[in-house]
């Protein structure tokens, strides 16, 4: 494992507000090389009830990771839409932080579960889904910019 370029020991995960905008562009851009959000979408979903955004902070305004939820009225489940730690970072526990905190706000605003789609070649990602309890339900044939599938995972939050 690479020695973290942030320091230890990370904050809590907040939700994201606009002035994180910047950060967050610039953290998807390091993590993604297809279906990246760009500026309108992050400030949309910013300002949108259905959304939140929660973050890590790295040091000098930079993030360390970020996870976007999304909910859609009419139905009891939140999505993570997207899920983002910083290339040198990954190892070091932040995404189940931010896992863990999406399943909090999940149960915090009455949803019953958290789903989510994963690229069945991220044995990292697949491995900690894995272990946070969530299971596969289906699988979405072309799913991704370059044309591969990804797997539809679901947890239930009680």
């Amino acid at each position: 494992m690479t020695p973290s370029p942030f320091p230890a020991p990370f904050p809590a995960p907040r939700p994201a507000t606009l002035a994180d905008l910047e950060a967050l562009l610039a953290l998807e851009a390091l993590c993604f090389e297809f279906n990246r959000m760009g500026r309108r979408s992050f400030k949309r979903l910013l300002a949108r009830p259905s959304a939140h955004i929660l973050v890590i902070d790295g040091p000098a305004g930079t993030l360390a990771a970020s996870a976007v939820l999304l909910s859609r009225r009419g139905t009891r489940g939140l999505r993570v839409y997207s899920l983002a730690v910083h290339p040198g970072q990954r190892g070091h526990g932040l995404a189940k932080a931010l896992m863990q905190a999406a399943l909090d706000h999940a149960r915090a605003t009455g949803h019953h579960w958290l789903s989510l789609e994963v690229h069945p070649e991220n044995a990292a990602a697949r491995a900690l889904y894995d272990r946070l309890g969530f299971h596969q339900t289906s699988v979405e044939e072309d799913y991704y910019a370059d044309g591969s599938s990804a797997f539809r995972l679901r947890r239930s939050v009680d």
